[in-house]
């Protein structure tokens, strides 16, 4: 798998959000490939396939920790722990997939592989997460809302097919999500920015952007900070952990749950 644009990583205190905004758009904020260590929020430019491997209980663990747990902490005056789509278990999301324009070969593809990774991401997390998609707008609240090539690409940035996809607070931004003082994602809705009309939005690039709309910021290894060919079930096994634990769950306390099979 290849990595992020993005070579950002978080102190340990507190960081405002408006200064996080900048941030990410002055390291190139939120979109994907070629480059080493992993942002936030940001895809991974073409994962290689997943692999039936296995990792133990305390590395998802640390992987849940680096991604999720140790985010900007204390932002929004919220409390130490895990931050996510509240309630548990069994939390639905809604999903918005706008209609493709017609006759738009590649929005089609694209709303196709939502399709796919959403029920993937459902199967894997069955009885913890409920992604439901939905044509219809949601009126309010916080919801998930896929946009067609919008990717976030920086300013005077020729390489599209490095920021190919992204998850912000809107679309053609790099601005990332963010808990709020419940630790819950404050963002209404979250965008999830597929491609940039000059680069190939893969099926596993839109599994990745998922991961990161669900609440995994910081990339690890088996979620876009790691060679290839470690693509690997610890990216489900830490969501499935992240959405097994209540919210506001420190690290000392998780109890690793396990994706289905």
């Amino acid at each position: 798998m290849t990595t992020s644009k993005t070579a950002l990583r978080y102190p340990g205190q507190a960081i405002g959000i408006l200064g996080l905004a900048f941030l990410m758009s002055a390291c190139g904020g939120g979109s994907d490939s070629n480059s080493a260590n992993g942002g936030g929020n940001v895809s991974a430019g073409n994962p290689a396939p997943i692999t039936n491997v296995l990792a133990p209980d305390a590395q998802i663990v640390a992987y849940l920790k680096s991604s999720n747990i140790d985010f900007i902490p204390g932002a929004n005056g919220r409390p130490e722990g895990t931050w996510r789509w509240p309630a548990t278990p069994d939390q639905h999301v809604a999903v918005y997939l706008p209609a493709p324009a017609t006759g738009n070969a590649t929005e089609q593809d694209y709303a196709n592989k939502v399709t796919t990774s959403v029920n993937l991401i459902n199967a894997k997390l069955s009885g913890l997460l409920v992604l439901d998609l939905t044509g219809t707008r949601p009126a309010s609240g916080n919801f998930i809302q896929v946009s067609y090539l919008t990717s976030y690409v920086p300013q005077g940035s020729t390489d599209y097919a490095g920021y190919c996809a992204n998850v912000a607070t809107g679309p053609n931004i790099g601005s990332m999500i963010v808990p709020d003082a419940g630790n819950n994602i404050a963002s209404g809705p979250v965008y999830v920015n597929l491609g940039n009309g000059q680069c190939n939005v893969t099926q596993d690039i839109v599994t990745h952007e998922f991961g990161h709309a669900l609440g995994l910021a910081n990339h690890f290894a088996s979620f876009g900070d790691a060679p290839a060919n470690s693509w690997t079930l610890a990216y489900f096994d830490v969501l499935a952990t992240l959405y097994g634990n209540p919210q506001s769950t420190p690290a000392a306390n998780i109890v690793v749950k396990r994706a289905k099979n």
